[in-house]
């Protein structure tokens, strides 16, 4: 059993690196596109750039000062100088006057710029003139600038960090809850709280009234035909109409026809706001719930073991405590896994009707805005908790199972 359990947490690991890697190569890394393009929406500002950069821990620091830009003769310029994978001169007519393929070094490239007879170029340290011209930044990100006589300009050289030591540094910094900050530089940990308790406020208890209620629904109407056939017909009757068109007819029947709950912006006190969306989560999501319920009693009560406890005289309490619930732990665990992560994403569509700041319009505006690092955290997070409950659905499942204790013994 403790082999058992070592493997399944080495394997969860895995996985949680897996997934933050994939995240941090779609997101984050060249692999896909500029990063930065994609976090600025594709914006020319500098300031945006260069705060974006910092914020994804694509540099460090600020950069130092390392070129220095002056015009040769007063007379002339202002020029426009632009380094990317060349280098090059243009003059007020936007006329390249002198252009050469960025060199490898910084100190080559002030060779070559000293050479052009318009603008010369000065190190201002000498250490800096072996480091890679790539790493040279002339105005925070925007590769282009204007230098005239009056306007000397000097470059900073920038600290890029190589993409592996950033994977392993952001990684280190989610395992220990150091979740950083949102395109908007707000504390990403602090949005998640405060929106994920509202989020959870609907879903938590939707989830578990329609829980319990599909089961009370599906085990009294098991061996009772009148209330089997009607909870069907219900059941049938509800799920054929659109859940947004349910939730538009009980809106405006409950809040603007009869007045029964509050029209207003979020705000104090915010409790009353959230009883209808639940009761509206409830009344759509039990009749699927219901119809499985039956799926796994019928499916359960058929197998040999429960026609022989029958045939032995057990009375049917004992037979249900006994033989039939225990039975059904394993494949309702497993359904509440695979569907409990998913409650607060689920609750997106009230969210949005209700104008309630939810954790499910984080994630649209994270999508919107381009935010990688909101869209990278909340996927980090579901994923660790879509593997906790396996893990328990699994341990339950193996209590009341016997075949699957005599597997792991094995």
């Amino acid at each position: 059993m403790t082999k058992l359990v070592i493997n399944k947490i080495l394997a969860a690991c895995a996985i949680i690196v897996g997934v933050d890697l994939v995240l941090f190569l779609a997101l984050q890394s060249s692999v896909f596109g500029d990063p930065l393009a994609r976090e600025t929406n594709f914006s020319n500002s500098s300031i945006e750039l260069s705060m974006a950069a910092q914020r994804l821990g694509i540099i460090e620091g600020s950069g130092h000062g390392v070129l220095d830009f002056n015009i040769v003769n007063e007379d002339l310029g202002p020029y426009r100088i632009s380094l990317g994978e060349s280098f090059e001169i243009k003059n007020v007519q936007q006329q390249t006057v002198f252009s050469t393929a960025a060199p490898q070094t910084i100190s080559e490239l002030t060779t070559a710029i000293n050479q052009s007879g318009f603008v010369t170029a000065s190190l201002k340290e000498p250490d800096f003139g072996a480091r890679n011209c790539i790493d040279i930044d002339l105005d925070a990100f925007n590769f282009e600038v204007d230098v005239s006589w009056q306007k000397p300009f000097t470059a900073t050289v920038i600290n890029r960090i190589h993409p592996v030591k950033r994977f392993v540094s952001s990684f280190t910094r989610l395992v220990q809850f150091d979740l950083g900050f949102d395109r908007m530089s707000r504390p990403i940990g602090e949005t998640l709280f405060t929106r994920g308790a509202r989020s959870l406020a609907i879903a938590a208890p939707s989830f578990f009234i329609i829980f319990l209620g599909a089961f009370l629904l599906a085990a009294s109407s098991y061996e009772r035909k009148r209330l089997s056939r009607l909870l069907n017909f219900l059941a049938i009757t509800c799920m054929s109409l659109p859940a947004l068109l349910w939730i538009f007819i009980i809106r405006q029947t409950v809040v603007i026809d009869l007045e029964w709950a509050p029209l207003r912006a979020f705000s104090e006190p915010i409790l009353p706001l959230f009883v209808l969306p639940i009761l509206i989560t409830i009344f759509i999501g039990i009749w699927p719930e219901y119809l499985l319920m039956r799926s796994f009693i019928d499916d359960r009560m058929k197998q040999p073991f429960m026609l022989a406890a029958k045939a032995q005289g057990i009375t049917p309490q004992r037979l249900w405590w006994r033989h039939l619930l225990p039975n059904l732990a394993g494949p309702l665990a497993q359904h509440v896994a695979l569907n409990l992560p998913f409650l607060v994403l689920g609750s997106l569509l009230l969210e949005t009707i209700f104008n309630i700041p939810g954790l499910g319009i984080s994630i649209v505006e994270a999508i919107q805005n381009h935010d990688s690092n909101m869209i990278r955290v909340i996927t980090f997070f579901i994923a660790i908790i879509f593997l906790i409950m396996q893990a328990a659905a699994t341990l339950v499942a193996r209590r009341y199972d016997p075949r699957q204790r005599s597997e792991v013994e094995e």
